[in-house]
């Protein structure tokens, strides 16, 4: 076999391991996130976070992509997002609060394996995320 037709074979199979790994993350997520969207929890959700959310320009049920992204990565706040209509001001925000805040328990694991205190670093990044949710919120906001 050439080294064209072994390189396609390669990345066709990475390909598809990649897809299936994509797929136990999004599909999980996507199905818990519309239980919740049509179950009584949802609005209870937005009533209690809806305060906090306007601080960022963003309804209350943005809490839910927040959440998710929180304790999984990017891809979870992607599935969550797409069973809520976003306006472009606030899918980018949700998405750059999520790139500082996502994977936060797993991070801090392997943060306090290597020595690092993982309360400190889990406290960088909330508090990041949140002046990056604001600035990126007001930003939208002014511009919208």
């Amino acid at each position: 076999m050439n080294l064209f037709a072994a390189s396609i074979k390669d990345g066709a199979i990475k390909g598809v391991k990649t897809a299936v790994m994509l797929l136990k993350i999004v599909l999980p997520i996507y199905a818990v996130v519309v239980i919740i969207k049509y179950s009584p929890v949802m609005p209870f959700l937005q009533d209690l976070f809806s305060p906090a959310m306007r601080f960022f320009q963003l309804p209350g049920n943005a809490i839910v992509p927040i959440i998710a992204g929180f304790f999984t990565d990017e891809y979870g706040v992607i599935a969550a997002m797409s069973t809520f209509d976003y306006t472009t001001a606030e899918i980018t925000t949700i998405a750059m609060i999520s790139l500082v805040l996502h994977s936060v328990p797993v991070e801090s694991a392997i943060a306090m394996k290597i020595g690092m205190s993982a309360s400190k670093l889990a406290a960088y990044r909330i508090l990041s995320a949140i002046a990056m949710g604001l600035l990126v919120g007001w930003i939208g906001g002014l511009l919208l």
